[in-house]
Formats: C-alpha cells, sequence, structure tokens
C-alpha cells in the first residue's frame, strides 16, 4: 500500500508542472500574449490586452511596464542575439525592439518606436 501512494504521489508532481504550463498557455491566447516563461523579471505590468510577441532568448528586468502590440525579437537569422532590457523600463504601445542589445535601467521608450541600438545610460527618455 505504500508503494502505491508513493507512484500516485509521484505520476501528480509530473501532471502539476504540464497542468500549469498548459494553463499558461492558454490564458496567453485568450489575452493575445506571446511571452515565455522565465523572460520577465518579480512585478510585471501588462497595460492592455493586445498582441505582445516576446523572444524566449529576451531577459527582462524587473518592475517594467509594457503596453500593447509590442514585439521584442532576435536579429535577422539569429535565435540567440535578444535584448536585455534593464529594471523600471516603460515600453510605449506599438514599440519594436530587436537586436543583440542592452538597454539601461530607468528608460522610456515612446510609442511606435524601432529600438535597434543600445541605451547605455540610465534614465534616458
Amino acid at each position: 500500500m505504500e508503494y502505491y501512494r508513493n507512484c500516485k504521489r509521484s505520476s501528480l508532481s509530473r501532471l502539476y508542472p504540464k497542468w500549469l504550463y498548459y494553463r499558461f498557455h492558454i490564458l496567453g491566447r485568450k489575452l493575445g500574449f506571446t511571452i515565455p516563461p522565465n523572460v520577465f523579471g518579480p512585478g510585471p505590468a501588462i497595460l492592455h490586452r493586445g498582441t505582445i510577441v516576446v523572444n524566449f532568448q529576451a531577459r527582462i528586468g524587473k518592475n517594467r511596464r509594457v503596453n500593447t502590440c509590442v514585439n521584442i525579437g532576435t536579429e535577422v537569422k539569429y535565435l540567440d542575439k535578444a535584448p536585455r532590457i534593464g529594471n523600471n523600463v516603460c515600453i510605449g504601445p506599438g514599440a519594436k525592439i530587436f537586436g543583440d542589445i542592452q538597454i539601461a535601467n530607468d528608460i522610456v521608450i515612446g510609442a511606435n518606436a524601432v529600438v535597434n541600438s543600445a541605451f547605455n545610460e540610465p534614465g534616458t527618455l
């Protein structure tokens, strides 16, 4: 009997992460997001429901605001050259951020901006 209980727990412990990922996927489809797990740091603020596409290699800091229709992607023909975005960054609606770039802390990226070069100085608008 003890063996059966251990087997049952181990099978449930293997199914729970799959259920969480399925729930995450369904919620993303419902809201229009394509955001892979473990890309954002703590404290995300997604302001509106809509299309937000983030590459799985991008790294985004904590306490950032992301508006609708934002794309964060890689360089053409590369999978690993994605942006690294700092803390307390506000990304305006329709902004496109791509390439192997570094964006410092406390930066505001305006609406419909195309960012393909680095911003290394904190506090830039």
